[in-house]
């Protein structure tokens, strides 16, 4: 197959160069690039510990996260063990498995004493936690305390003390074997249930082989809300998820995507990431996050509906107070800074990390936010590239009640006396990395690719290499010296732009800068600038256009 000259410069420049390495991006196969699920070192043992639960009937608790990655986790885990329980004949184990997802606000992230104690007085035996647990040894010990046992399903930034106890199914953990270390939780998860499928045929339960592919929507989900790399095997989870989410058939997601306004046709990236993960996300950041788990675990229309409508009215709230608080915050916002901290009291936890990936966007500066919530106070950070929010808090884990997350991404609890050491101590971490951090301005482009060749033959090639997001950007092109013809303020608020061009062989073209805010300050007609741009198409009036979205533009 011949590939377009523009994309061949592309798969060079990102290291993809070997017939077989293009052949694994371009046409990944689930059969042969996707990874064995007992290549994990503990796997047999997390299966048969399972099958051994549903034997006896024991009392099993799945202890998710509130965020759409813990929450999609533990509806696969749910999904598969009732499927495996109702056809192996152990209907009781079935219908008393339970879930739990914790409160933001109430319980905080990961495992605590409080719902240990709990699970323990309602007689559970057994608790498998998602995208959470691993930095939670000291409540796992006293569950083995109270005579239940763990399964760690996990994939986050390994504490400095892991549990000797429970049996941990997680990419990082010292000694691993699994090949691939950046699966999201449900990653995770579906190669939990993956196995456990096998395990159910070995015992002559009727699963049909690749049944585990129906749970591939989940994973696409989660894959991209949890913005892991979407390099190796996650590309190839999120390539053929992405087709089960088309067709799915939970009539939960398709009650989110009607109220999302999503046509029907195949599911992008851009779809999971800007109009189905918020709605997941939403209720966990608000309240509680069971009404977007009961989403997706809906058994009717009707019920799918109710649940959906629910999640649309959060995410609207959730959206009204995420710019309402990004608006306060940045008023105690110093850009210079090499670490940014704002500390308010009237924004809420659940919305605090997007708060604070909004400051980091804008000043390309690790950013957090920290808000009281009863004695203490509990923060979300975000971070550009160059920055490891892990690492940086490994420095100071003693002025800390708890914190963990990913290098881009964490999330902290600290007493209030403890938080101008606390942030003067990141400060220092963040001066020390800060000739790492690439600045907006200094991002350079792929490719240099004037706005003449932006053309549907381009467009349409660019998606071989689908699915975009982290780790494999939709590529970012450089159109030099074009003159600034026109533009206008666009949006509800008038934050985005709409740029019109003259290209250098007089071509007249229009483009969109989303969010230019005060970054298109001095932009003048008759200008000469550097257009750095992403190419997509958008739908208008029935007819497909190319959209030329701005990155920045830069004067010559």
């Amino acid at each position: 197959m011949t590939l377009h000259p523009i994309v061949e410069r592309l798969l060079e420049a990102r290291g993809i160069r070997t017939p077989q390495e293009r052949r694994v991006f371009l046409h990944p196969n689930f059969e042969t690039d996707v990874h064995d699920p007992f290549l994990f070192s503990r796997m047999r043992d997390v299966v048969e510990r399972l099958w051994q639960a549903m034997e006896r009937g024991q009392s099993v608790v799945i202890h998710g996260d509130y965020d759409a990655d813990g929450i999609c986790g533990s509806a696969i885990l749910l999904t598969a063990l009732k499927t495996v329980a109702q056809r192996a004949g152990f209907v009781s184990f079935a219908e008393h498995l339970q879930t739990y997802l914790p409160s933001r606000e109430g319980d905080g992230y990961g495992m605590s004493f409080n719902a240990v104690e709990r699970f323990s007085a309602q007689g559970v035996e057994l608790i498998i936690t998602v995208d959470c647990g691993i930095a939670n040894t000291d409540e796992i010990a006293r569950a083995y305390e109270l005579g239940m046992e763990v399964i760690v399903v996990d994939h986050h930034q390994l504490p400095q003390t892991l549990s000797d106890k429970a049996l941990l199914i997680h990419p990082l953990v010292p000694g691993e074997t699994y090949p691939f270390n950046k699966l999201a939780a449900v990653g995770v998860a579906f190669k939990v249930a993956t196995a456990l499928y096998a395990v159910a045929r070995e015992h002559s339960v009727d699963i049909p082989q690749g049944y585990e592919k129906w749970l591939l929507d989940l994973v696409a989900i989660a894959t991209v809300t949890d913005m892991v790399p979407l390099v190796g095997e996650n590309r190839v989870l999120e390539r053929y998820g992405l087709r089960v989410l088309s067709k799915t058939r939970r009539p939960g997601l398709k009650a989110l995507m009607r109220f999302a306004r999503l046509e029907e046709g195949e599911r992008t990236t851009t779809d999971v990431g800007f109009r189905l993960g918020p709605r997941l996300n939403a209720p966990g950041r608000l309240g509680a996050a069971d009404s977007a788990l009961a989403l997706l675990l809906s058994a009717t229309d009707e019920e799918a509906d109710t649940h959906a409508a629910q999640l649309e009215a959060l995410n609207k709230e959730r959206q009204r107070l995420t710019e309402q608080s990004t608006r306060h915050a940045m008023c105690d916002v110093n850009p210079n800074d090499a670490f940014i901290a704002v500390v308010r009291e009237d924004i809420r936890i659940g919305i605090a990390g997007l708060v604070a990936g909004k400051i980091a966007a804008q000043t390309q500066r690790p950013s957090v936010v920290l808000t009281r919530v009863g004695g203490v106070f509990v923060g979300s950070g975000r971070a550009p590239e160059g920055f490891h929010f892990v690492q940086a808090m490994d420095a100071c884990r003693e002025l800390m009640i708890r914190g963990g997350g990913h290098p881009q991404a964490a999330g902290m609890t600290i007493t209030p006396e403890h938080v101008p050491a606390w942030i003067a101590a990141m400060t220092r971490e963040a001066e020390g990395m800060r000739s790492n951090q690439p600045s907006a301005e200094g991002q350079n482009a792929d490719l240099d690719v004037g706005l003449d060749d932006a053309s549907y033959e381009l467009v349409d090639a660019l998606c071989l290499m689908a699915p975009f997001g982290v780790g494999n950007e939709r590529p970012l092109f450089c159109a030099r010296t074009h003159t600034v013809l026109a533009f206008e303020r666009v949006g509800k608020t008038g934050a985005h732009l709409r740029l019109s061009v003259t290209t250098p062989g007089k071509k007249v073209v229009q483009c969109i800068w989303f969010g230019a805010d005060q970054r298109a300050h001095g932009l003048t007609m008759g200008q000469k600038v550097d257009v750095y741009y992403r190419l997509d198409t958008t739908w208008y009036r029935g007819a497909r256009q190319i959209q030329i979205e701005i990155e920045r533009v830069e004067h010559v």
